[in-house]
């Protein structure tokens, strides 16, 4: 058989051809670190790790998600424990031992101003944000302040409701349980009707701040509100004459709210070290997640570098083979 120019020429660039095939295959595995670069070349391997992208995806939108509730969670708590100290404040100085009997008007009227100072700074922190939003106006989501303390410091509304008017109790207990709940990789679901969501499948992280200060009136007709608690004691020691029985019963009250203020406080430690736990999960899954896929598809750095320097090294021997047996002939000087 006679083996003619043509015939080395077609099989040299064939050979040459499917050495820089592969050069370019292991160029690109050393770019990507991925074994394969298409489905067709391990379909086995591509619908798995497919599979795993989407788990990846899934698992960095939750974390997203509880990147965000830990900031929210941090303003409730910033919010709720600076009213807490006002609290620990109002009970420790404005007490029946602070407030003696021999305390003179003007000493009283100093008392009361101080108190309609807390009074107006617990609304302030109350209506606290993050961003454009009131992280203690329950679901609203608005970007209106969920706490309005009218002028004379004896009228509170939340969400334009009064708190302390009876005939708003359904309402306001309506309010006080609105919840917001977030899919933190619980698997959240429905109930049965598929019209509310199971508590223990997502994270609320809404928190109506109705629940923190109070609302409505003890049976005696007491508001069991701290912001008009406060307002009220002021007007008793503005009086002429001191009512000590009735401030005591304000007072008292007051602490009582001050008390239910510490259980928000747990509660909302409870939610960030859920929260944190939830984080630490997800970041874990995370990893073994990324590890799986870079053990199903994945190339190891060193040996990707390696192929490319022998895929490197071959196609150039193959060129180096090309100018020896591809020798210039008379044909190639004729024009």
């Amino acid at each position: 058989m006679r083996i003619t120019t043509n015939m080395i020429m077609r099989d040299y660039q064939n050979s040459l051809y499917s050495n820089l095939g592969g050069l370019e295959l292991a160029r690109k595995q050393v770019d990507t670190e991925m074994r394969i670069q298409s489905a067709y070349e391990d379909p086995g391997a591509a619908a798995n790790a497919s599979v795993l992208k989407s788990r990846y995806a899934r698992t960095e939108d939750y974390l997203n998600n509880l990147g965000s509730v830990e900031k929210w969670l941090n303003e409730q708590e910033s919010a709720v424990y600076e009213v807490s100290k006002i609290a620990s404040n109002i009970s420790e100085n404005y007490s029946l031992r602070a407030i003696t009997d021999t305390m003179d008007e003007t000493g009283r009227a100093t008392y009361a101003e101080l108190l309609r100072n807390l009074q107006n700074t617990m609304v302030q922190f109350m209506n606290s944000k993050f961003g454009n939003t009131f992280v203690l106006g329950g679901n609203a989501g608005t970007e209106e302040a969920p706490f309005e303390l009218s002028e004379d410091g004896k009228t509170l509304l939340y969400r334009g409701v009064d708190v302390n008017d009876p005939a708003n109790q359904a309402e306001l207990e309506r309010l006080a349980g609105e919840t917001s709940y977030v899919d933190i990789g619980y698997g959240m679901s429905f109930d049965a009707t598929n019209t509310s969501i199971i508590s223990s499948t997502a994270l609320d992280a809404a928190l109506p701040g109705i629940n923190a200060i109070g609302y409505g009136q003890t049976d005696d007709g007491t508001s069991k509100n701290m912001v008009l608690l406060a307002g009220q004691m002021a007007e008793l020691l503005d009086a002429e004459t001191f009512d000590r029985e009735a401030y005591e019963k304000l007072w008292t009250q007051f602490q009582e709210g001050a008390n239910k203020l510490q259980d928000v406080m747990t509660g909302i430690g409870a939610k960030s070290n859920m929260v944190e736990t939830t984080t630490s999960k997800l970041e874990n899954e995370k990893i073994a997640i990324q590890d799986q896929f870079n053990n199903l598809i994945g190339i190891d750095p060193a040996l990707a570098i390696t192929n490319y320097s022998y895929a490197m090294y071959t196609y150039n021997s193959a060129l180096k083979v090309g100018t020896s047996i591809l020798s210039p002939s008379l044909l190639d000087f004729l024009s």
